[in-house]
């Protein structure tokens, strides 16, 4: 006599998103059409973000006394921060999943916002930092890194899409504004924020002097390769839209003169980002990368010998031009000849 054993009841299918939301983060969709507002609203919170950050820098440096972690340019910064969360929450559920390029905005995005409460914690039980160790504190460094992560996204999106496909001005800011953030926590060693080559206030010996020396063609050779890293990308490995060139090299530099007040430099960097705009998509990226930072160091210089009693020599002036140039061509030609050979693993 046979017994039959009764077949198990087919599992039943999961419930619709209706009942159980999928989890869609990580799931990739096709990009978005050229000309969506997507990429716009991302680059709208990156700019809130960096204002806040910048306005941050500028109390910290004239108005640091007394400061707490709850202040008015915090809010706009963290602000800005859920503000991209939250637009890229809603193009993920209005998509369906993550555009390529992006699902590290968003999970940089969410880590800057822990690394903000981490650093709430931080000034609560060792203080408020200033100058140097402000820039260089462990929550801020995480910050920042986090930070690049999530400016970086149209450049990342256009960097991943088919070719030829063109990613517009976002993916330039997107190029600028990872440079701005870089610049802002490098700014003890940045031409437009410590002018080295101006006589000093105090006379402290000849090491001093040698020492700001150092440091003033140490933050030009620094900028110069930031500036001409993301130009070359941008102009190796995207096409160029009318005006990216400009937003790419005048941007972070304008930026940059916020925080001392060195406004000065403004005319230099308007005119540095003009020529770059309007010569440069004729040369190769490496070439349009020496361009820039020679054209920025340039314009530095002439700024410097107008406005301020400079302490440096003229090999010092002209060298820094000539340093800024080699180092933008070199990182130029790296970005230009740095792709993925054919048939090679990706």
């Amino acid at each position: 006599m046979s017994t039959t054993i009764p077949e198990s009841p087919a599992r039943a299918p999961r419930p619709s998103s209706s009942r159980l939301p999928e989890l869609r983060l990580l799931t990739p969709v096709a990009p978005a059409p050229a000309g969506s507002r997507f990429p716009w609203l991302v680059t709208a919170a990156h700019a809130w973000i960096l204002v806040g950050l910048f306005l941050d820098g500028w109390f910290h440096i004239h108005r640091g006394d007394n400061e707490s972690f709850f202040t008015p340019w915090h809010a706009i910064l963290y602000s800005g921060v859920a503000a991209t969360v939250v637009v890229h929450l809603w193009e993920q559920r209005r998509a369906g999943g993550t555009q390529p390029g992006y699902a590290a905005s968003l999970v940089g995005g969410l880590v800057v916002l822990a690394a903000g409460a981490v650093d709430g914690v931080w000034h609560t039980v060792f203080g408020v930092e200033a100058d140097l160790n402000a820039l260089l504190s462990p929550p801020h460094l995480l910050l920042i890194t986090a930070g690049t992560l999530v400016f970086a996204g149209p450049l990342r999106a256009a960097l991943r899409a088919p070719a030829g496909a063109a990613g517009g001005l976002p993916t330039a800011f997107a190029a600028a504004f990872v440079i701005t953030g870089l610049g802002f926590f490098t700014q003890y060693a940045n031409p437009f924020t410590q002018v080295f080559a101006a006589v000093a206030d105090t006379a402290a010996g000849v090491e001093a002097a040698e020492l700001r020396e150092v440091a003033g063609v140490a933050g030009v050779i620094v900028w110069a390769a930031l500036t001409a890293g993301a130009l070359a990308v941008l102009h190796a490995r995207t096409p160029l839209v009318r005006g990216s060139l400009a937003v790419v090299v005048g941007v972070p530099s304008l930026a940059m003169t916020t925080q001392q007040d060195t406004y000065a430099f403004v005319p230099a960097i308007v005119l540095a980002a003009l020529l770059v705009e309007l010569v440069g998509r004729r040369l190769s990226p490496a070439m349009t990368a020496a361009l820039a930072t020679a054209a920025l160091t340039t314009g530095w210089v002439v700024t410097v010998l107008l406005t301020r009693d400079v302490a440096w020599t003229r090999e010092l002036l002209t060298g820094s031009v000539g340093s800024a140039a080699a180092a933008g061509y070199l990182v130029g030609w790296l970005a230009q000849n740095g792709g993925v050979r054919e048939g090679s693993p990706a």
